[in-house]
């Protein structure tokens, strides 16, 4: 029901800024990036191809994984998080599920699937941190704004304070938090958690992130390196308007949107938040902010193709034949 709620609100927030923008110059900015999309498009299928391999390589035990694979499940889970009802909260268990289907267990499957979304996470938060950092001290933000600002950088500095200190004292964070929840009455009837069973998945997500520094940093430097196709697309947009932005700007655009875009993650398919962000931030930077909505509608459509492929790859690997799962870690 909520979710419903936050989609319709979105909906109105997206025919708002519409009109008050002018649909017809919107129309006119979406219809002259044209044939730019194209490399836009395929830049975007590029962060998705290292994400995959980021997630191979949070797979612990060699030779169950091939990269096609991780490929497929990686866009079957983002196919899972864009449709409207189901979202970021059934992404990464859809992930773990297929990675079963593979031959991992599904406490491996949870694993690889969480420390793979867990180390993108650290990662966009520190460049979400340094991106609006530079905009509070380089632009005159409105005050309601800086202090909204303020918040969100104080947000993401205690969760990666907090992450690190979790993760060098080996704390179960995620069991924690489930049986807190618990403790309350928060899950009912059949929501019973087997505290032991996330401790020992939770072990497995700690060899990366803990025990095993150099697969760690491995993993941490293709996650850095999938955001740059992502700063390369929005630089491509930027040309295809004439907006004569430098690729620097890019980069504060997508730093800033992203820390937006989690905020705001309950919102399904970030309806009206993405275009309303995408505006603000060009306006801040003394962009059009059509040119902002303009961008975010362009990004949301190659979104929309890429949960296409992905749920065909789902139908696929749902047809094919499952591997009976084994013990064992590499």
């Amino acid at each position: 029901m909520l979710r419903t709620v936050l989609l319709l609100l979105g909906f109105a927030v997206l025919a708002i800024l519409s009109w008050r923008l002018g649909p017809a110059d919107i129309a006119m900015l979406v219809g002259r990036v044209g044939w730019f999309f194209v490399p836009a498009l395929a830049l975007y299928a590029g962060h998705q191809a290292l994400r995959a391999l980021a997630l191979h390589a949070c797979v612990l035990r060699r030779g169950l994984l091939g990269y096609g694979d991780a490929l497929a499940i990686r866009l079957s889970g983002e196919a899972i998080q864009s449709l409207p009802f189901t979202g970021p909260v059934l992404a990464e268990p859809t992930r773990a599920w297929l990675l079963t289907r593979r031959g991992l267990t599904l406490q491996e499957g949870f694993a690889a699937a969480l420390t793979e979304y867990l180390i993108s996470a650290f990662v966009t938060a520190a460049l979400s941190v340094a991106g609006l950092l530079y905009i509070v001290g380089r632009y005159a933000l409105p005050p309601i704004v800086a202090s909204i600002t303020g918040v969100v950088v104080g947000l993401f500095a205690l969760f990666l304070v907090a992450s690190g200190v979790a993760i060098a004292r080996r704390f179960y964070l995620i069991g924690t938090f489930i049986g807190g929840m618990a403790g309350m009455g928060l899950l009912r009837g059949r929501l019973r958690p087997d505290l032991g069973w996330i401790n020992r998945m939770e072990d497995l997500l700690l060899a990366i992130l803990r025990d095993r520094p150099g697969r760690f940093a491995a993993v941490a430097l293709v996650e850095l390196a999938a955001q740059v196709p992502l700063v390369l697309e929005l630089f491509v947009l930027l040309h295809a308007l004439d907006l004569g932005a430098q690729p620097a700007a890019a980069l504060l655009i997508e730093a800033s949107a992203k820390a937006i875009g989690i905020v705001f993650m309950v919102v399904p398919q970030q309806m009206g938040v993405a275009e309303g962000s995408y505006a603000l931030i060009f306006d801040v930077l003394l962009l059009p902010a059509a040119s902002g909505f303009a961008v975010a509608l362009l990004r949301r459509i190659r979104a929309l193709l890429v949960t296409g492929a992905g749920l065909a790859m789902l139908a696929r690997l749902t047809k094919s034949e499952a591997p009976v799962a084994k013990a064992g870690i590499e």
